[in-house]
């Protein structure tokens, strides 16, 4: 924990050194998410082959609606799959100060997973095994996990707005997080780690000036639909 502490307080050191309204507001060094991040399994441990076998064993016994729940995730990587917790009302369409807060902290997010799975190149397990069948293929590494990594972040932002959703936001992040599993397309480790990322990062965001006012609105936003609907 102390480790972990001193890297937080450097990376916060590091927000706003990166240049434009627009640019991902983590990229640039001294920030480096890895830093954040245990080194993953070794391809040939006997962790990554107990992970290939838990993989195994949720490809078995996945059902039908499982397996189109996981694709359905693969699919969906924004904050709009939080819909399950928040509503068939919860569109971009609708929530247009909502959709561009959490689009700008996307960029960020993928900027910093970007660097770390560049930096530890971890292959996919299906790459590994190919025995596995995956329900979606991925472009890059496999640490950490992507969708995990977003799920996480996101949650852990829409809790500050609405807290009174907690529980239901990181239960859904959790179940967005297990289908990566499901699918097939990453290992376990990979998605806690997208669980460490993720939360780490939507603490960093709170702490950047150029996103106070954004937030700001699109809690404002959020507040005002769902307060008016409970009225109801």
């Amino acid at each position: 924990m102390t480790k972990l502490a001193l890297t937080l307080l450097l990376l916060c050191t590091s927000v706003a050194a990166v240049a434009g309204d627009e640019a991902p507001l983590l990229s640039t060094p001294p920030f480096a998410a890895h830093a954040l991040l245990p080194a993953p399994p070794a391809e040939d441990s006997a962790t990554s082959r107990e992970e290939l076998a838990e993989l195994h064993n949720l490809q078995a016994q996945r059902s039908a609606a499982e397996l189109a729940r996981a694709k359905a995730d693969a699919a969906e990587e924004n904050v709009f799959a939080f819909s399950t917790v928040l509503g068939p009302q919860f569109t971009a369409e609708q929530f247009p100060l909502t959709t561009r807060f959490f689009d700008r902290v996307t960029e960020t997010e993928k900027a910093a997973l970007r660097e770390a799975k560049d930096y530890w190149h971890r292959r996919r397990p299906y790459v590994v095994d190919p025995t596995l069948a995956p329900c979606s293929n991925g472009s890059n590494g496999s640490y950490p996990s992507g969708h995990s990594t977003l799920a996480f972040m996101d949650a852990a932002l829409l809790a500050q707005m609405l807290p009174e959703r907690h529980d239901a936001l990181f239960e859904r992040a959790a179940d967005f997080a297990h289908n990566r599993l499901v699918c097939g397309v990453h290992y376990p480790s990979d998605v806690e780690a997208g669980k460490t990322l993720g939360t780490v990062l939507a603490a960093l965001l709170q702490r950047e000036p150029a996103l106070t006012a954004p937030m700001a609105a699109a809690t404002s936003e959020l507040r005002h639909a769902y307060a008016a609907a409970a009225s109801r």
